[in-house]
């Protein structure tokens, strides 16, 4: 077996590859960093009104306007940030509407498009923080940019028709520029669709006699292939469906698992896309998955030959995959339990009280400076005060090039020194 040299030249295993621990600790730090900003603009807020107004004890009949009031009734008590965990929780619920904010329009986008917009989310609250960007902004953006990175055309006025509470269609890519900055303008996405149609159709070829050997099986013939496939134990001895059925129901089953759980979990972070739609098939059905790596591999043997190498990549291969398909059955949607969205409605209203804080800071979001509080590995941080400069720096070349506008001839093509030195 030759490793994936293309694969592994990808962005999303270059960038979006993770460790268990690596991706615990990367969410962690994003929203340590987020909840201590927030903290901080909470006490400046609070201690600025008494710097610029520090007796009002003559004011006896103050008249506070709706919007005062909310900034007092936010300044009133500490802000009580998410965990790491309740963030999780949180941009998996807008994963789930973005699978069904998918079926709002006609023909549904395609399954592909919703996997890509899904992936985008969570890449992007890698490093972002959903105290800072709610994703309810953010998840309709990342739709709208999956159908242009799929090549699935629908123009923005049409896109935006079947997404609740939008009024202008500029709304959906407003935060388009800050999703592609978290998203390190890394657009490209390896499913694993794709991946598990091609072992379909192995394993019908098989199933009629036409599969081809692999050529380092010197007994193998298409004919064997065939006799074993049809001699498969059933999954239950109630369960004798012909072979065709039965690798069409765990084409069926796989291919719900990767629409799914795949994408609801961190699957993606840890596993390629041909070991993701393996273990997909591994939890539709077993004994079919496992004849599959048998006409690849060879049978598996009780005990590994440290001299026989494929016997070596099964056996670390099953490991990889047994992990990959537990993670995939751990998933379940967040409407199917009360008590998750019990838990979403707490979330939901802690969320609201951050982004009440976060408007009170100067630089929040809409006033054009990048908020990300994460750092991916390999990724240079840039610090307010850099932001600053660059700002700083952007207003003098745009005010001299509108000075420079103003003569109709241009600016001047030699600087006053060079004239100068001329004399």
């Amino acid at each position: 077996m030759i490793e994936d040299e293309i694969y592994k030249a990808s962005t999303q295993f270059r960038i979006w590859s993770f460790t268990k621990e690596s991706l615990h600790s990367l969410r962690a730090n994003t929203n340590a960093v987020a909840s201590e900003r927030l903290r901080a603009v909470q006490h400046r807020a609070r201690e600025a009104p008494r710097s610029a107004t520090p007796s009002t004890s003559g004011n006896l009949t103050p008249n506070p306007s709706d919007n005062e009031t909310k900034v007092e009734a936010v300044l009133g008590k500490d802000i009580e940030c998410l965990s790491a965990e309740e963030e999780l929780m949180f941009v998996r619920y807008y994963c789930e509407q973005a699978l069904e904010l998918g079926d709002n329009y006609k023909p549904p986008l395609p399954t592909m498009v919703r996997a890509t917009a899904i992936q985008y989310l969570r890449r992007f609250y890698l490093t972002n923080s959903v105290m800072t960007y709610h994703p309810k902004t953010i998840m309709p953006c990342a739709l709208f940019l999956a159908t242009k990175t799929d090549n699935y055309y629908l123009s923005l006025r049409e896109f935006a028709k079947a997404v609740p509470k939008i009024e202008k269609p500029e709304e959906v890519i407003a935060p388009e520029y800050t999703l592609t900055q978290g998203l390190r303008y890394t657009f490209d996405v390896r499913h694993p669709f794709r991946g598990l149609e091609g072992g379909i159709m192995e394993l019908q070829a098989i199933a009629l006699g036409e599969g081809k050997p692999a050529p380092y099986h010197a007994g193998q013939t298409s004919e064997s292939m065939k006799q074993a496939i049809h001699s498969i134990a059933p999954l239950s001895s109630s369960d004798r469906v012909s072979i065709s059925s039965r690798i069409s129901a765990a084409h069926g089953k796989a291919r719900e698992l990767l629409k799914t759980a795949a994408q609801m979990t961190d699957a993606y972070f840890f596993y390629t896309p041909s070991q993701i739609w393996l273990a997909a098939l591994f939890v539709a059905d077993k004994p079919l998955t496992q004849f599959y790596l048998d006409t690849k591999l060879g049978p598996g043997a009780t005990t590994v030959d440290a001299g026989n190498p494929l016997e070596m990549i099964r056996t670390k291969l099953m490991s990889t995959l047994s992990d990959c398909s537990m993670l995939l059955e751990s998933y379940s949607p967040l409407s199917s339990n009360p008590e998750m969205i019990k838990d979403l409605k707490r979330i939901a209203k802690k969320v609201y009280q951050c982004q009440m804080v976060e408007k009170l800071d100067p630089a929040a979001p809409g006033s054009g400076q990048k908020r990300s509080t994460g750092k991916l590995p390999g990724a240079e941080g840039t610090s307010e005060s850099e932001l600053e400069r660059a700002a700083k720096k952007r207003r003098l070349e745009r005010e001299k090039r509108e000075q420079e506008s103003k003569d109709i001839f241009g600016g001047e093509l030699v600087t006053q020194r060079s004239k100068t030195g001329e004399k």
